[in-house]
């Protein structure tokens, strides 16, 4: 709704997924707005949490809608099983570990 408000009042606007940290221990997928506002660039709005992006939050795809910025995606032909494992770990870079 956010980006469809947005682009209503003829601002650029973009959906982005990713993973916000929860704490120290956990991270779990989520997805933000940005809007490009004139004279700051890309600015990040967390409508859900009512919340600006920062450094808790790890962008991995842009698109215009969700579907544009799926993280992952595919299509299946044909009998079978499949099975999906994801694992992330998200660190600060130059962090001692």
């Amino acid at each position: 709704m956010f980006i469809a408000a947005v682009r209503g009042l003829a601002v650029p606007a973009r959906y982005v997924s990713g993973y916000r940290a929860e704490d120290a221990a956990r991270s779990a997928p989520h997805a933000w707005a940005e809007a490009c506002i004139e004279g700051l660039g890309w600015v990040g709005f967390d409508p859900s949490t009512g919340l600006s992006p920062d450094e808790s939050y790890v962008r991995v795809a842009i698109g215009l809608d969700a579907s544009g910025a799926a993280a992952t995606g595919g299509m299946r032909i044909g009998p079978g099983q499949e099975q999906l494992a994801i694992d992330v770990q998200v660190g600060r870079l130059g962090a001692e570990e």
